[in-house]
């Protein structure tokens, strides 16, 4: 029998005894906010770092960061499904299944990791393939070839993750993210302003943060006798051993990749108005990343707790913990945009500031295309929670279809539009934000209502 923590114990019997929903909330998610809040301020930094190069360097790497998206999608996808699934193990007191399903997901990963490294040498016929500019093909083919490989580390410390994720322990999380991107930010510091690399050197320091957390993370979890560790004999590639986790994570890498495929053709489309409207693009969304990071990591949070009731019974709690984190996540969401009122400007500034000046026109579109993405950002509030109770329900097949509306109805049909039968400029990406975000928090709340009255009948 798989042995498990006392740490684990003890928190498990919390998660199905308290009725402290609020404090449970704050305990297993905010940890997990505050981490994407500052995993979001550092890739503003880093983006601010690429903007010191030239406007052309931060779109070219917020262009390459929606393709990256795509190859991460497969161990998103697995991450997500194992980390439901562990969660619901660990609900039941299933533990031998928890160690099993861990161990199969590190064998599943390994062998789909090989295969991307084979990818690598072909890396710019790839991009060629996806209607990437050739100006973006010539400047970043070197730096996607970095990043397949830090993609590649970065599937294994996606799973240790989800992990401890699942187990609640987010407060590891946090502490081993920070420790990651620290050493991100310095050494991209080093490379650009000391030793005045370009952005490949920006992929370079990625890379290395990934082997910091996966020698500080996964290889920990090698031949554990913890249930929550790797164990080769433990480990089936049969189908009944990974054939639930592939079907419950195929929607969901569908929906990543969907996602970030059509965030990159959003992106190409975007460039008829100037490929510096790419960057600013992409410092938009940066900039809107520190409300909607927080967002996010309370929806992680929300998903793993919303599992491990689910996976104990008691589908009550579950409508409560989904009511609390529909409120909070709106409350933050109305606080950030008005924030941001004051924010804008400084923050837009800074990133229009490079070795060559300050260049006035490209922060006027910096300021264009934010300040109508960040109203999207109040009804999108109500999306990270529906997406939080459909995930912990396992009706990954509803999230993929929330983020296809998100992308291919509720965006690119917009920005077509604007691009085809309107006289509009860039302010045309903005407005395609704000009706985007806009009409998918309404469409996600909306599914998780139905969700709920669908899991609810089979309950009566």
């Amino acid at each position: 029998m798989a042995i498990i923590s006392k740490r684990d114990k003890e928190f498990r019997e919390e998660v199905l005894t308290t009725s402290k929903l609020i404090r449970l909330i704050i305990k297993v998610c905010f940890p997990l906010a505050i981490f994407q809040f500052i995993t979001q301020l550092f890739n503003i930094l880093d983006t601010l770092m690429a903007s010191y190069i030239d406007a052309t360097a931060v779109s070219t790497v917020a262009y390459m960061v929606q393709l990256q998206h795509i190859v991460s999608a497969i161990g998103g996808g697995l991450s997500v499904a194992g980390s439901i699934r562990i969660a619901n193990f660990y609900g039941k007191g299933s533990y031998d299944d928890v160690k099993k399903e861990i161990s199969s997901l590190f064998l599943l990963t390994a062998i789909i990791s090989l295969f991307i490294i084979l990818l690598i040498p072909f890396t710019p016929a790839i991009l060629r393939l996806t209607g990437t500019p050739e100006g973006f093909t010539n400047s970043g083919s070197v730096y996607f070839m970095i990043v397949l490989v830090g993609i590649v580390i970065n599937f294994f410390n996606s799973i240790y993750l989800a992990i401890e994720k699942s187990r609640g322990n987010t407060k590891v999380i946090l502490k081993l993210n920070l420790i990651v991107m620290i050493v991100k930010l310095l050494l991209t510091a080093i490379f650009i302003y000391i030793l005045k690399g370009g952005i490949n050197y920006i992929a370079l320091a990625t890379l290395l943060s990934y082997l910091t957390l996966f020698f500080l993370g996964p290889i920990r979890l090698i031949n554990g006798e913890d249930a929550f560790s790797f164990s080769l004999k433990a480990a089936s590639l049969k189908w009944k051993a990974i054939g639930p986790m592939i079907k419950l994570s195929i929607p969901t890498m569908i929906e990543k990749m969907s996602f970030s495929f059509g965030k990159a053709l959003v992106n190409n489309m975007s460039a008829t108005y100037g490929e510096t409207t790419v960057g600013a693009a992409g410092i938009s969304n940066n900039m809107s990343g520190l409300l909607t990071g927080i967002q996010t990591g309370i929806q992680d949070g929300g998903t793993s707790l919303i599992s491990q009731n689910n996976g104990a019974g008691l589908f009550k709690r579950v409508v409560k913990i989904f009511a609390r984190l529909t409120t909070i996540e709106f409350i933050i969401g109305c606080i950030g945009n008005f924030l941001y009122l004051f924010l804008m400007w400084p923050i837009s500034y800074i990133f229009a500031s490079s070795k060559g000046g300050f260049n006035q026109e490209f922060q006027n579109l910096i300021i264009l295309i934010f300040k109508y993405e960040i109203l999207g950002c109040f009804l999108l509030s109500f999306c990270y929670a529906s997406i939080s109770l459909l995930l912990g329900l396992k009706q990954t097949k509803l999230v993929m279809i929330v983020n296809i509306f998100r992308v291919f109805v509720f965006r690119i049909p917009v920005i077509h539009y604007f691009t085809t039968y309107t006289n509009l400029n860039a302010e045309a990406v903005g407005y395609t934000m704000m009706i985007s975000n806009s009409l998918t928090g309404i469409f996600a709340f909306l599914v998780a209502i139905y969700a709920l009255i669908k899991v609810a009948k089979t309950k009566e």
